[in-house]
């Protein structure tokens, strides 16, 4: 069965994107198929994967491709016309296929959060006019009736940072989700708000888990990421520690990243258990031995290879010498006994995706 896993945070910055494109890459390289969702009306997600860099590209997609967008596959379920050939009557999605022969994604849309009143109004309706239930799943029923016609092993879903009725039909649409973080006084917050919201989204639509119109269970919390910080930098601006710990984090980062820690397990952890919206500590210690519960990864700052990897719609851990034309000492050195330089950021990039694409999918039962 379809395992489908949301990234979701209300506050932006975190890189959500980042982390769904790249989880999603490394997924593949384990032998996954995989389905990355656009539920993001920025629809950076979707410029990314498919190197479509202006509006005018997006509405030429739109255009040229039928219901091969979020928004497009659930319009007539909204009542929204559209002129689209091809358009989905089922609720089905047409995934646009990737450079990568088994990453595929349902694109983005920049009207897609005209959904929200009609949503909304559904929750507060739908038992004296049963008609408007069937909106409450329908971005349920769509990611799961794709996902089963074309055979996916995971799906991971890229949300939009706010809190409103579409973003809460998704989330507790899925088996399971991940917090991305930042090291900062703003996320420190986000965690905080958190810990309230996720229980207050599953006793709201508590009417809705019925297995039909939203899965029975909660969707579980995998762990957390924490990213985009920076690290002991030496005279020329490179990263020289390890990836796979805090350590070699910046002063100011690392007392944010150890705050966010304790507010993670005193506030959220223990919020989420009391609703099953996280899974057991010790099937997490099973399988994250090189972090403590429930840190999924520390990612830094790489960058110095994200325009490239953007360019190219490339994850950073798959980008060769030619790719970012790296000479010399910028492709690598030593310094102080340190391997630094481009070539040793994308190892570090793919050590740590590597460990935590692994340690995700032995936690969520794939085979891999």
């Amino acid at each position: 069965m379809t395992k489908i896993i949301s990234l979701f945070n209300h506050k932006g910055g975190v890189s959500k994107t980042t982390t769904t494109f790249h989880l999603g890459s490394m997924l593949t390289k384990l032998g996954q198929k995989v389905l990355i969702v656009d539920a993001d009306p920025q629809c950076n997600l979707t410029g990314l994967v498919l190197g479509i860099n202006d509006y005018g590209g997006l509405f030429e997609f739109y255009a040229n491709r039928g219901n091969y967008d979020i928004y497009n596959s659930l319009a007539n379920a909204f009542g929204f016309p559209t002129e689209l050939r091809d358009v989905s009557k089922e609720g089905i999605a047409n995934p646009t296929k990737t450079n990568n022969p088994n990453l595929f994604i349902i694109a983005g849309h920049v009207d897609f959060a005209r959904f929200d009143l009609q949503i909304a109004t559904a929750m507060t309706s739908s038992q004296s006019i049963p008609l408007l239930k069937p909106l409450i799943g329908s971005i349920n029923n769509l990611i799961r009736k794709t996902a089963e016609r074309n055979d996916f092993d995971v799906v991971l879903i890229d949300m939009s940072p706010n809190i409103s009725a579409t973003n809460m039909c998704i989330f507790m649409a899925c088996d399971h989700f991940i917090v991305p973080t930042s090291p900062d006084f703003f996320c420190y917050q986000s965690i905080e708000s958190l810990s309230n919201v996720f229980p207050d989204w599953s006793n709201k639509l508590k009417d809705f888990k019925d297995g039909i119109t939203l899965p029975k269970a909660n969707p579980k919390m995998l762990g957390v990421i924490s990213q985009n910080y920076r690290v002991y930098n030496t005279d020329k601006d490179e990263e020289v520690k390890n990836n796979n710990s805090n350590e070699g984090m910046t002063k100011e980062f690392k007392n944010w990243s150890d705050k966010i820690r304790n507010i993670i397990n005193s506030k959220l952890v223990e919020s989420l258990k009391s609703q099953k919206m996280i899974i057991d500590e010790d099937l997490f210690k099973k399988f994250v031995d090189y972090d403590e519960p429930y840190n999924l990864a520390n990612i830094q700052d790489f960058n110095s290879l994200i325009p490239t990897s953007q360019r190219l719609s490339k994850p950073m851990f798959d980008l060769k010498k030619e790719d970012g034309n790296w000479q010399g000492s910028i492709w690598e050195r030593e310094y102080k006994g340190n391997k630094i330089g481009a070539k040793y950021n994308i190892l570090k990039v793919h050590d740590v995706y590597s460990k935590m694409a692994i340690a995700i999918s032995k936690m969520i039962g794939l085979n891999i």
